[in-house]
């Protein structure tokens, strides 16, 4: 079996490559963290988020390095989390601070626009709703004595 040598040439620009794709995997985990700051989830769906997250960035690594070496290296991964936590460090937080206060704008902003409009139904639907709540409670008590007999 013959070892697999690169140049350091070779070696450097692979690590710069991997610093790109780490930043822009960072990228994508700000998207995540934006999507969960404008549609507040539970913990089942971050979970399930963070393990796409860690999917793609596992077929990432996996895909470039057998893609242009033949083998995983690990200055390949030292290289995507140093440009990770570089864009984390640097535009990743300012990006996720600004779009979450647009989003909370625009959250208000809708809130305002469409509050008159959702009282104006719960006000229409609220005599249906006690009718209905009624009603089953009548099918349920008899139900329940249909039963006891």
């Amino acid at each position: 079996m013959e070892k697999m040598q690169l140049g350091i040439e070779l070696e450097r620009e692979l690590f710069l490559l991997a610093v790109v794709l780490g930043c822009g995997l960072g990228l994508l985990y700000d998207i995540f963290r934006v999507f969960r700051a404008a549609l507040p989830h539970g913990k089942i769906l971050t979970f399930c988020e963070d393990i796409l997250y860690t999917f793609l960035y596992g077929f990432a690594l996996f895909t470039f390095c057998t893609g242009l070496t033949g083998a995983i290296r690990a200055f390949v991964l030292v290289g995507m989390l140093i440009g990770s936590l570089f864009e984390h460090l640097t535009v990743g937080n300012a990006v996720v601070f600004v779009l979450r206060k647009l989003f909370g704008t625009v959250r208000k902003l809708l809130a305002k626009t469409f509050s008159p409009v959702a009282k104006l139904i719960t006000k229409w639907t609220g005599g249906l709703t006690d009718g209905f709540v009624k009603k089953c409670k009548i099918s349920f008590k008899r139900k329940k004595t249909s039963k006891s007999t």
